[in-house]
């Protein structure tokens, strides 16, 4: 028999001879190859058992893929592409990146938008002069066009401002109220003083008087208090100052009193800050804790109770004061 030819020429000539029959050329052609020997051999058995054992052969000698190969060929990707530079930032980076240029537009869009009155402060009050007068009355005989009298304490004007006696109505415990305010108010971002000469003959805890600024006209029916409003307070010899959130500040100044004693009080107010003086010298100085957005008004009130008020105090002149226009 005719060694057999392991080649894969061979084979697929084995493969046409079986499919092309017998009495074909591809067959006595694979015939031939294999020789055929006895003459009553089965010519078909023959080429099959040749091709048989032809693929068998080939079958032996093809190289497949030992254990674990797949796994180090996925392995090995892995550590390229880990090994290689990232041609793209990463999410986080892109993140972080997008969060800054965010702000950054709003900080923008804020800056042009808020108006500069919220984010910068008024200058300051010890550093403006107050040199134009607005309006001012000592009070002689009449109240004037610019003042307006408020509350249920009436008041007179009658060499200087000052409740009418024995007419407050209010009982041994609670305290009724009155006063002027100026007709005009001022807006949120105008300066303005205003400044009161007090007389305090005889210092008493049924009387007090007050120096106050407030960014509210509705006055309470009783007292002629306002929510919300910065005051320069007088009762029994002892001043004091009284913020808008209800804070008590430099309690219980020591006010010398007599018929002829007298004190001077200036209240400065900015946009944000305020400035009380009594006497040429500093009393409180600080935020003022008014409405920014809210026109300020102010004025001169009386609190009183048990009745007689006459002689205790009154107040001699008021004036109102604006900065010098630059």
């Amino acid at each position: 028999m005719t060694e057999i030819d392991f080649e894969s020429a061979q084979l697929q000539l084995l493969t046409e001879a079986l499919r092309a029959g017998p009495g074909t050329p591809q067959w006595r052609e694979a015939l031939a190859s294999v020789d055929a020997g006895a003459a009553d051999v089965d010519e078909y058995k023959l080429l099959y058992a040749a091709r048989e054992r032809l693929a068998s052969g080939r079958a032996y000698r093809e190289v497949h893929a030992g254990q674990g190969f797949t796994r180090k060929v996925f392995d090995a990707i892995e550590q390229e592409e880990s090994a290689r530079p990232s041609a793209m930032p990463s999410a986080n980076l892109i993140a972080a990146v997008s969060a800054l240029v965010i702000l950054g537009v709003l900080a923008i869009i804020a800056w042009f938008v808020i108006p500069r009155a919220a984010t910068e402060r008024a200058p300051d009050l010890s550093q403006t002069y107050f040199v134009n007068t607005r309006a001012a009355s000592n009070f002689e005989s009449e109240l004037g066009m610019e003042w307006a009298a408020f509350g249920p304490l009436p008041v007179i004007a009658q060499d200087g401002l000052r409740p009418v006696p024995g007419q407050n109505g209010a009982s041994a415990k609670s305290f009724r109220g009155g006063g002027v305010f100026y007709e005009r108010s001022f807006a949120p971002d105008e300066p303005f003083a205003i400044e009161a000469s007090i007389r305090h003959a005889r210092p008493s805890d049924d009387l007090v008087v007050q120096i106050f600024v407030a960014d509210d006209r509705d006055f309470s029916a009783d007292t002629a208090t306002s929510p919300h409003e910065l005051v320069w307070s007088l009762r029994g010899g002892e001043a004091s100052v009284v913020l808008p959130d209800g804070s008590v500040e430099s309690p219980g100044v020591k006010v010398r009193a007599g018929f002829n004693a007298s004190v001077d009080v200036r209240v400065a107010v900015n946009r944000t800050d305020a400035l009380v003086e009594m006497n040429g010298q500093r009393l409180w100085t600080g935020p003022n804790q008014l409405d920014g957005q809210r026109p300020r008004v102010l004025g001169v009130r009386f609190l009183a109770r048990n009745g007689d008020d006459k002689g205790r105090a009154f107040v001699e002149s008021v004036r109102v004061l604006v900065p010098q226009k630059q």
